[in-house]
């Protein structure tokens, strides 16, 4: 990972990213790595989790897995976009999944993009960093 020093910026610095899988490991290894290149990021174990916090905090990006014990993916995404905060329902919601058969449902159901686990960083950095290009 790529040490940021003071003064300088990143394309995600201060970028508010939510990251919800049932897989700790993902969670934690996402947040971190997005944390370094200057994301605010949260994580959550679960889609419910991750609604709870979703309804608390302003995101601006959330990435979500599509394959999760009990609720999934597609869960969170119909519940945040029927949550009565305006923001909450325009987010852009990034999907991953281990399963390759899922991207063209994913990206027709709403999801802003998918990536494949084990998932092209590089690709996930500049997907959240032309959210960030929009914002500005």
């Amino acid at each position: 990972m790529e040490q940021q020093t003071p003064g300088t910026h990143s394309a995600l610095d201060g970028l508010s990213v939510l990251v919800v899988d049932d897989h700790q490991d993902t969670v934690d290894m996402l947040v971190a790595y997005l944390g370094v290149l200057g994301a605010a990021a949260v994580g959550s174990y679960t889609a419910r989790g991750g609604i709870r916090l979703a309804t608390t905090q302003a995101f601006e990006a959330v990435v979500v897995d599509l394959k999760m014990r009990g609720e999934d993916g597609w869960w969170f995404l119909r519940e945040l976009r029927a949550l009565r905060s305006g923001h909450a329902g325009k987010v852009p919601v990034f999907a991953i999944s281990g399963d390759d058969r899922q991207e063209q449902a994913a990206v027709l159901d709403g999801f802003r993009a998918f990536f494949l686990k084990p998932i092209e960083l590089d690709a996930l950095v500049a997907h959240l960093a032309s959210v960030r290009r929009q914002r500005t």
